[in-house]
């Protein structure tokens, strides 16, 4: 066997969780998993799968620690693809959220149920405006398409408060009393539009009453989705200089707005993501990644970016994006929400207009008409390739259920069909993105006949819902509201006992009736 055949092809991938409070490596291991049963399905195929951890754990440590860097390694023998390693880099920034409390959840409901009167944003008054393009929306009446994604956002924080009253209660008592784990309706409604709103607030609070500012230490001052993108942007540099043969970005849900925001980012604003020693290692590389811009080109004047550059870089200084996504061969982005913010926020999710990515990188988006978090991304194909690349989209039955099809796009149970999954895996291991789409009925066009079905499927749900929540209601809180009544008459019948020593011989006095009268 020749030195050529027996070469092992490093293949980097980055991970980004969306919506949901995961704690650290919980995405990477759940997204980890149904790929990893993906390239053990593969005719032929012989793999292994490594956890590299530090050398060093707590003393007493209920589990090892794992590296923040590349902590999942997966060795794979294929037939087609010949010998391949995989390494997985998860971005976490699920702690960014505001910390959980009463006050949260109150501030949370008064905007949620405000968000379809949330001002757009649609430009910036900052000079580094000019080196961007907003997302160019399709033709037609702008005005209602973008009032018509308001009603459906106004509609979802709706049927959410209900299920915090009614479902929300029935699941507490369930879990908590019956061991039942029951499924995360309430939590992924919840996640959803607070991650929006953290991306759209310009401070992160704190609990307490009155809450107080919380920014972390190196963003003080800065928008919590600062801090997000830090998290992108370091994987990002930390994956480029990994040197990969290729590598990829795999983004669920509000993820893809972090992943697309970190891709985007323009070169004179990277410096201020990182500390002093990341980015001069970077530009120690036989081949820097970070440096002195060309010859003749002028640091942009009366720039006020953010994050604000350190003091230590010099004005000239900038990324080499072109150099960082050189091996970047593909994007994918799942239950993305992109396009709604297209039409509301479009500044949130700028493209950057420079050149930096090579010729036949990828931009894959697959969407379900049953997950509401998705759709069809319509608003991102004006710019040239090598500026951003365009996506091509891809509709998929990613579960049977409303809502919960947004959690299972990599984890859709395998059958006759070509899953998702094994999509995914043949693009990691051999470059081919061919079976996205897949054979079988799970695959569908945009805008196609099972398209329809299932946004008509999904429309029914949705009655179907607000019906049940109805009925939840009509029963739960007549049941509360008797005991809690119940409650407050036996604790005034007890202070007034205690208050009153003489109000036992006479129950009348503390209002309360002998036993057996009414």
């Amino acid at each position: 066997m020749s030195a050529a055949s027996t070469r092992e092809n490093r293949i980097g991938v980055v991970v980004v969780h969306g919506i949901g409070e995961q704690r650290r490596f919980e995405h990477l291991d759940g997204q980890v998993r149904a790929l990893v049963a993906a390239l053990a399905a593969r005719p032929g195929v012989r793999l292994t799968v490594e956890i590299t951890s530090a050398p060093d754990a707590q003393f007493h440590a209920s589990q090892d620690t794992w590296l923040a860097s590349g902590p999942v390694r997966v060795h794979v023998v294929d037939p087609d693809a010949g010998r391949c390693v995989l390494e997985f880099h998860e971005v976490w920034w699920a702690d960014v959220n505001e910390p959980y409390s009463l006050i949260k959840q109150l501030r949370f409901w008064a905007w949620s149920l405000a968000l379809w009167t949330y001002p757009g944003k649609f430009g910036s008054t900052r000079p580094s405006a000019r080196a961007r393009q907003t997302p160019s929306t399709p033709k037609g009446n702008l005005t209602l398409r973008a009032l018509s994604i308001r009603v459906r956002l106004f509609l979802v924080a709706a049927v959410a408060v209900v299920v915090a009253a009614s479902v929300g209660i029935i699941s507490f008592l369930a879990e908590r009393l019956l061991k039942i784990k029951t499924p995360r309706v309430l939590e992924t409604f919840v996640n959803y539009l607070a991650g929006v709103k953290l991306y759209n607030q310009k401070e992160r609070m704190g609990g307490g009453l009155p809450a107080a500012e919380q920014d972390f230490l190196d963003t003080i001052g800065e928008p919590p989705r600062v801090s997000v993108r830090r998290r992108m942007i370091r994987v990002l540099m930390q994956v480029a200089m990994a040197s990969y043969d290729r590598w990829y970005v795999l983004a669920h849900s509000l993820g893809s707005v972090v992943a697309f925001n970190g891709l985007m980012e323009l070169a004179y604003k990277w410096p201020g993501y990182f500390d002093q020693k990341s980015w001069a290692q970077a530009g120690a590389l036989a081949d820097p990644l970070v440096g002195a811009a060309r010859a003749g080109w002028a640091a942009p004047e009366g720039w006020d970016p953010a994050p604000v550059r350190p003091v230590w870089v010099a004005a000239e200084e900038i990324a080499y994006r072109s150099r960082i996504f050189h091996n970047l061969r593909g994007v994918l982005t799942f239950g993305s929400p992109l396009e709604k913010f297209a039409a509301l926020w479009p500044y949130r999710v700028a493209l950057a207009m420079e050149p930096a990515f090579r010729d036949g990188t990828e931009w894959i988006n697959v969407y379900d008409p049953m997950d509401p978090v998705s759709g069809v991304l319509r608003s991102f194909d004006q710019a040239k390739n090598y500026c951003c690349p365009r996506p091509r989209n891809v509709g998929y039955a990613a579960g049977p259920l409303l809502l919960l099809s947004h959690l299972q796009y990599l984890k859709s149970p395998r059958g006759k069909r070509k899953t998702l999954g094994d999509g995914v895996a043949e693009w990691l291991l051999t470059g081919d993105s061919a079976q996205i789409p897949g054979e079988g009925p799970g695959w569908f066009k945009p805008y196609g006949l099972q398209h329809y079905l299932r946004g008509t499927l999904a429309w029914c749900s949705w009655v179907l819902i607000v019906a049940v929540l109805l009925v939840a209601g009509a029963i739960v809180f007549p049941t509360i509201t008797q005991a809690l009544g119940k409650s407050v008459r036996a604790l005034r019948v007890h202070v007034c006992e205690m208050v009153r020593p003489d109000a036992a011989a006479d129950p009348r006095r503390c209002g309360s009736a002998p036993s057996g009268e009414d």
